[in-house]
C-alpha cells in the first residue's frame, strides 16, 4: 500500500488511464456511480471525489492516504470523501479499492466539472475545511467504547488530511490547473498558475463606510480592569456582545436576520444592527479574513467585490464608531486588549454610554494608535460604525403554557415593509 507521499517529477500525473485499465481488469471494482450536483464539499479538487456515498466508512482500509470521512448525518454515520488525490499507479491501485465500498457514490469525472475559477475557489475557502478537521478530529479522538479503534483511526485520517493542505496540495493544485488548461503536465521549469492571483491595483477606494453585514444583538453591560465601565456596551466585536441567535451569525440583508431570529427566544433589547467600515480601510479587513482562511461569505461578498457596494436598510440611526480587528476567525475590538485606560492617558480618549467613540476623526487617530504598538492582537485596527433600527426584534417564539392559549406574534414578514 503506497502511503500517499509520492512526488511525481515534471508536474501533475494523470491518474484516469491507469484507472481505466484497472478497471478493464478488474471490472467488480466498477462503482463509479457519483453525480457531481452531490458531491461532497470536502472533496480535494483533481479526478476523483466521493459524492453520495454509503455510511458504512470503510474506505480507509484500501486507501488511508486517500480517503476520509465526514459527520454529515453523525457518529457511525459518515460520508466518504477523496482527500488526496493519487500520484501513481499504486496509489491509484489503492483509491478504487477503497472507493468499491462507497458502492457507486464515487466518481471520476472530476476533469470534466473542475475550472480555474472553482479550483482557486476552493482553494481560497479551505478554512472552512480546516476548521471541521479540526474540530471533528478532536471529537473523535474522545470516543470511546465499542467503536473507538474505528474512530481513532478517521481522526488520523482527519489530521492526515489537515498535513496534506498545509503540505503537497498546493503543488498538486498548480499542477492541476496547468492539467486542466493544456491537458497535458507541465515540463520542468515550465511556468504554472498560482493559486492565489496577485491583484492588479485598481482605483482607489471610496473613502465613505461600505456596508459590512447586518448582525442582531443586545447590549451588555461591561465591567473590567482596562475597560469603561458600559450599561449598554455594543460593539460587532465576537468578544465582548453575543450575536444572535448564534455566534458569528453575520446576514447579508435585514430579512435573513429576521427569519433567523424569528424562533428563537430574544431578549426585549434584541435590536438589528449594520456595520460599516470605511472604504479606504476595507482591503485591510479583507486582508485579515483572506490569510485567517476562514469562512466569511457576507463579510467577503460585501467587501471585496469590483462593484458596488449594497447600501444599507432604511431607518437606521448611526450610533458611534469602535476601532476592530480581526485575528484567526474572531473580530475583536480594541476594548477588549486593554488599550482603552493607554488610549485616555495617551489621546484624551472618551467614549459613551455604549463604548462607542464619538466620530471617525477620533476612531481613525485610535486606531493608528494601536497599530503602532506591539503588545494587541496581531491583526490591522480599522475605524467602523454601526448603525441599528430601533424597532425591537419581535419573534415567532412562543412558550408553552399549559392551560393558556398561545399567543400568535405577527410573523417578520409581515412586519418588512412597516420596518425598512
Amino acid at each position: 500500500m503506497d502511503d500517499g507521499t509520492t512526488r511525481t517529477p515534471g508536474g501533475y500525473w494523470d491518474p484516469l488511464p491507469t484507472a481505466r485499465r484497472l478497471l478493464v481488469e478488474h471490472p467488480h471494482l466498477n462503482q463509479f456511480g457519483g453525480l457531481w450536483a452531490d458531491r461532497n464539499w470536502r472533496n480535494v479538487p483533481g479526478p476523483f471525489y466521493g459524492a453520495d456515498t454509503d455510511s458504512m466508512q470503510m474506505g480507509r482500509q484500501d486507501a488511508p492516504f486517500h480517503i476520509a470521512y465526514d459527520d454529515e448525518f453523525g457518529l457511525l454515520d459518515g460520508r466518504e470523501f477523496v482527500y488526496r488525490q493519487p500520484t501513481d499507479a499504486a496509489q491509484t491501485h489503492d483509491l478504487l479499492n477503497g472507493c468499491f465500498f462507497g458502492h457507486g457514490g464515487f466518481a471520476m469525472d472530476g476533469d470534466e466539472h473542475w475550472t480555474d475559477a472553482s479550483v482557486r475557489e476552493w482553494w481560497q475557502e479551505r478554512g472552512r475545511v480546516r476548521e471541521w478537521a479540526i474540530t471533528t478530529s478532536d471529537r473523535w479522538s474522545r470516543v470511546r467504547g465499542e467503536y473507538r479503534a474505528h474512530y481513532r483511526d478517521a481522526a488520523q485520517g482527519l489530521r492526515s488530511y489537515l498535513a496534506h493542505l498545509d503540505g503537497g496540495l498546493n503543488e498538486y493544485l498548480r499542477n492541476y490547473l496547468f492539467h486542466l488548461a493544456e491537458g497535458r503536465s507541465p515540463h520542468p521549469g515550465e511556468a504554472r498558475p498560482e493559486l492565489l492571483r496577485s491583484r492588479r491595483p485598481g482605483p482607489p477606494r471610496t473613502a465613505d463606510p461600505l456596508l459590512a453585514g447586518y448582525f442582531v444583538a443586545a447590549p451588555e453591560p461591561l465591567t473590567g480592569s482596562g475597560m469603561p465601565r458600559n450599561e449598554l456596551l455594543t460593539t460587532a466585536s465576537d468578544c465582548l456582545m453575543d450575536r444572535l441567535p448564534l455566534d458569528g451569525c453575520w446576514f447579508d440583508t435585514p430579512a435573513e436576520a429576521l427569519a433567523a431570529c424569528a424562533p428563537v427566544d430574544l431578549p426585549a433589547d434584541a435590536r438589528l444592527f449594520a456595520l460599516l467600515v470605511p472604504g479606504d480601510h476595507a482591503d485591510a479587513f479583507v486582508t485579515d479574513i483572506r490569510e485567517a482562511e476562514t469562512h466569511e461569505p457576507v463579510l467577503l461578498s460585501h467587501l471585496d467585490r469590483s462593484g458596488p457596494t449594497p447600501a444599507p436598510a432604511e431607518g437606521g440611526r448611526t450610533l458611534g464608531w469602535e476601532v476592530l480587528g480581526y485575528d484567526d476567525g474572531v473580530l475583536h475590538t480594541w476594548l477588549c486588549n486593554d488599550l482603552h485606560d493607554d488610549a485616555v492617558r495617551d489621546l484624551g480618549t472618551t467614549t459613551d454610554t455604549r463604548g462607542l467613540l464619538p466620530d471617525r476623526a477620533t476612531a481613525e487617530r485610535v486606531a493608528t494608535w494601536a497599530n503602532a504598538r506591539d503588545d494587541t492582537k496581531p491583526v490591522t485596527w480599522f475605524p467602523a460604525t454601526l448603525l441599528t433600527w430601533d424597532t425591537p426584534i419581535e419573534t415567532t417564539f412562543v412558550p408553552v403554557v399549559t392551560g393558556a392559549p398561545a399567543l400568535q406574534p405577527t410573523p417578520w414578514w409581515e412586519r418588512l415593509a412597516d420596518l425598512f
